[in-house]
């Protein structure tokens, strides 16, 4: 019984393996990092909303929205792949070229977002604010950058 189990279990990993290991296509990876682009959208706009008064703020809302936020982050870095830059898309061929600086700017848009969940805990908006406005401007320069 224990060596059926191992040979079914060593069957699955390598089929999972299999799968894992195989080309991404470049609409797959486009595809992926809009749709969590547009998850980023979902949740920061509540939260500017919040942040600039034109809704009631709510801090257990703000919180969850900015810990989905931070989660959300860590997603699309690796989804920009080469040849997955064209016009339909809005990204720059030049991520390729200016890599680094690319990067840079999503590691500041993921410590940016983590500390807005932070300040989020705290319920005050004195704390919030200043995060959430931080957490915009990694946005806003990567687009100024990186996108058309």
């Amino acid at each position: 019984m224990k060596k059926m189990l191992l040979i079914g279990l060593t069957a699955a990993l390598t089929a999972t393996a299999g799968i894992a290991s195989a080309q991404v296509k470049p609409f797959e990876a486009i595809e992926y990092r809009q749709g969590v682009f547009k998850a980023v959208k979902w949740h920061f706009g509540p939260l500017g909303d919040m942040v600039k008064g034109k809704t009631e703020f709510n801090a257990e809302e703000f919180s969850r929205r900015a810990n989905l936020l931070a989660a959300l982050s860590q997603m699309p870095g690796e989804a920009f792949l080469p040849g997955t830059y064209d016009k339909k898309t809005g990204a720059l061929p030049n991520i390729e070229t200016e890599r680094a600086k690319f990067d840079e700017g999503m590691q500041n848009f993921q410590t940016a977002t983590a500390e807005l969940a932070t300040a989020a805990k705290s319920g005050d908006m004195n704390s919030i604010r200043p995060a959430f406005m931080a957490a915009a401007k990694t946005c806003k320069a990567c687009h100024d950058n990186f996108r058309d």
